[in-house]
C-alpha cells in the first residue's frame, strides 16, 4: 500500500521548489512509493482515471518542475531507496534513519542507483577510488531528478553533464509500463520504435529542431542517430518516472588542487579565465572554472574576504603536482591577481567547496529575511558572443538598480564561466520589481537565442513562461518556435496518451489540449 499524505502541512511542503516562481494548486495527496512496482500501480490507476501526477525530487529545482500547478497527485521519489536486485555486490548506507542500497559492478565501473539517492550520499557510498563525475551545486538533489534535468555543475567543464555518464535507465511510463534500456539497445532517426517489458509497442516521433552546439538543457534531446537513453535524460519527467539509473563511473583523480584567485577588476579575472582555457586545451588538466562577481562576494561571509573589496574571484580545480602547475602560476601573474587561496590538502579543498556552495545559502537567507524573490537566468552562448552577453547582463542589472533604487543587492553574476554559462540572479523586493525583472529576463533570453545560445544550459525550462502581446509563451517556443513545442507535445503523447504526467513542464497545458483539436 502506497503511503499517502493529505494533511495541509504535508501538502504545503510540496507547494513550490527552491525558486518559488510558481505555486501548487489543489493537490489531492502526496504519494510516497517505496518500490518501482508501487510507481507502476500509481501511474496505471492515474492513467485509467485521467488523474494528473507531478513527480517531485528533493525540491532543489529552480524552474518549477516539481510543482503541481494544475493539481492532482504528487509522486515523491524520496522513499525510492532500493534498486532492482542484482547479482552484484550491494553497498548499503543509512541516512536520516533510512537504509539505502546501490549495486556496484567494479569490473565495468558502473553503479545501479535508485532514484531517491542523493548525489552526496552516492559519493559517500562509492569506493574511495571511484567517482561519479558530474558535480551539481546542490548535493542534496536526488539522482533521478538529476538525470531528468541532465544536471551539471562545476566539473562539467572537464567531464561533461550527466547525460555522458548514464549508460542505462529503468523508467516507469505514464501507462504504468516498465522500460528497461541500455545504451545501444535502440537508436533512431525521426522516430523511436520499441517495446516495454509487458510487450506493449510504442512509436515516439522525435522533434526536428536543431539544438545549439554548446551546453544545453532546453527541450527533449534530438539529434540524428541518437540513443533512446538520451531521449529520457533531460526530459524533465514528461515522458516517464525514472526509477533506477545505471551510471558510468571513473577513477577519482589523484592530486586535485583547488585555487581561488581574487582580482581587483573583472577584466583581470576574464583574462585569467582565458589563460586557464588555453592551459586546459594543452597539457594541464582543468576540472572546473567558476566565476563570482563583486556582488556575489559580498554575500559570501568568509574570513578570506574580511576587510577586502575584490572586483571578482575565480575558482578552479586542476589535477597535478606542484611541479606541473606552471601554467596556473603564469596565468595568475599575467593577470594581476590581488590575492589567492591555494588548497593542496583535502581539508583545504573541502573548505573551498564550502566557500563556493555558501553563495546560494546566503542568497536564500537574504530572500527569506526580505520576504523577497529571486529570478535566475540559465543562459549560455557561443564563445565569440560571451563578452557581449556579459555586458548585457551588467546592463540589465544596472537597469534594475536605476529603476528601483534601494539598499541591498539588485543582482549577482556567477557560475560556470568555463562553459560560457553564467547565472544572473536578480533580487526583487516586491511585485513591481519582479514584473520588471521578468521583462529583463525575456529580453536577455531573446539575445542569447539570437546569438546561437540556449535559454537553459543546465536547469531545464520547467514551467517558466513569458508574456508577449497578451499571450503566455513557453521559453522553448522562443528558442525553437511553436511548431517545435508541438513536436515535443506529440512525443509526450506517444508515451502518455492521456497526458497525465508532469503537465506544464516544457509544454504548457493549453498546448497539450491542441493535440486533439
Amino acid at each position: 500500500m502506497i503511503r499517502k499524505e493529505t494533511v495541509p502541512e504535508s501538502l504545503a511542503e510540496f507547494a513550490t521548489d527552491e525558486s518559488g516562481i510558481v505555486q501548487a494548486r489543489d493537490i489531492e495527496a502526496v504519494c510516497f512509493p517505496e518500490s518501482e512496482q508501487e510507481i507502476c500501480e500509481l501511474l496505471a490507476e492515474a492513467n485509467e482515471t485521467g488523474t494528473l501526477v507531478t513527480t517531485s525530487g528533493a525540491g532543489t529545482g529552480l524552474n518549477g518542475g516539481r510543482v503541481a500547478i494544475h493539481g492532482g497527485l504528487v509522486l515523491a521519489t524520496q522513499e525510492l531507496r532500493a534498486p532492482q536486485p542484482r547479482e552484484l555486490p550491494a553497498i548499503q548506507a543509512e541516512q536520516f534513519g533510512k537504509q539505502y542500497v546501490i549495486y556496484l559492478d567494479q569490473e565495468r565501473q558502473e553503479a545501479y542507483v535508485p532514484a531517491g539517492v542523493s548525489t552526496e550520499l552516492l559519493d559517500q557510498m562509492l569506493p574511495e577510488e571511484l567517482l561519479y563525475p558530474p558535480d551539481p551545486t546542490e548535493k542534496s538533489g536526488f539522482i533521478g531528478a538529476n538525470i531528468a534535468c541532465n544536471a551539471s555543475g562545476a566539473r562539467t567543464f572537464h567531464y561533461g553533464a550527466s547525460r555522458r555518464w548514464v549508460v542505462g535507465l529503468r523508467v516507469v511510463l505514464p501507462t504504468g509500463d516498465i522500460l528497461d534500456i541500455s545504451r545501444g539497445d535502440c537508436t533512431g532517426a525521426g522516430e523511436f520504435r520499441f517495446a516495454s517489458q509487458s510487450g506493449r509497442q510504442y512509436a515516439v516521433p522525435l522533434p526536428s529542431y536543431q539544438m545549439p552546439a554548446g551546453k544545453n538543457a532546453a527541450g527533449l534531446y534530438a539529434r540524428p542517430g541518437m540513443d533512446l537513453v538520451d531521449l529520457f535524460v533531460g526530459s524533465e519527467g514528461i515522458l516517464g518516472v525514472i526509477s533506477e539509473v545505471r551510471l558510468k563511473l571513473t577513477e577519482r583523480p589523484d592530486n586535485i588542487i583547488g585555487e581561488i584567485a581574487f582580482f581587483a577588476s573583472e577584466a583581470d579575472a576574464l583574462g585569467f579565465i582565458d589563460d586557464l582555457r588555453t592551459a586546459a586545451a594543452g597539457t594541464m588538466t582543468v576540472l572546473s572554472i567558476e566565476y563570482f562577481d563583486s556582488n556575489s562576494l559580498d554575500f559570501m561571509e568568509h574570513e578570506v574576504l574580511a576587510g577586502k573589496d575584490y572586483g571578482a574571484a575565480v575558482y578552479t580545480e586542476v589535477v597535478g603536482t606542484l611541479d606541473e602547475l606552471d601554467p596556473l602560476i603564469v596565468a595568475l601573474e599575467a593577470n594581476n591577481y590581488a590575492a589567492d587561496w591555494f588548497a593542496e590538502s583535502g581539508e583545504e579543498a573541502a573548505e573551498q567547496k564550502e566557500f563556493r556552495h555558501s553563495l546560494p545559502d546566503e542568497v536564500h537567507s537574504y530572500l527569506r529575511r526580505h520576504n523577497s524573490q529571486a529570478w535566475i537566468t540559465d543562459f549560455a552562448v557561443p564563445a565569440e558572443r560571451f563578452p557581449e552577453m556579459l555586458q548585457a547582463y551588467h546592463a540589465a542589472g544596472a537597469a534594475l538598480r536605476e529603476k528601483f533604487p534601494r539598499e541591498g543587492e539588485h543582482y549577482l553574476v556567477f557560475g560556470h564561466i568555463g562553459d560560457y554559462h553564467l547565472h544572473v540572479e536578480f533580487m526583487t523586493h516586491n511585485q513591481k520589481e519582479l514584473r520588471f525583472v521578468k521583462q529583463l529576463y525575456a529580453d536577455l533570453a531573446r539575445q542569447a537565442v539570437s546569438w546561437g545560445g540556449t535559454v537553459s544550459a543546465e536547469h531545464g525550462v520547467g514551467k517558466k513562461t513569458f508574456s508577449s502581446a497578451g499571450h503566455t509563451i513557453p521559453y522553448l517556443e522562443l528558442m525553437y518556435g511553436e511548431h517545435a513545442v508541438m513536436e515535443i507535445a506529440r512525443a509526450k503523447q506517444a508515451l502518455d496518451p492521456n497526458l497525465i504526467l508532469n503537465v506544464g513542464n516544457m509544454v504548457p497545458k493549453q498546448y497539450l489540449h491542441e493535440l486533439n483539436t
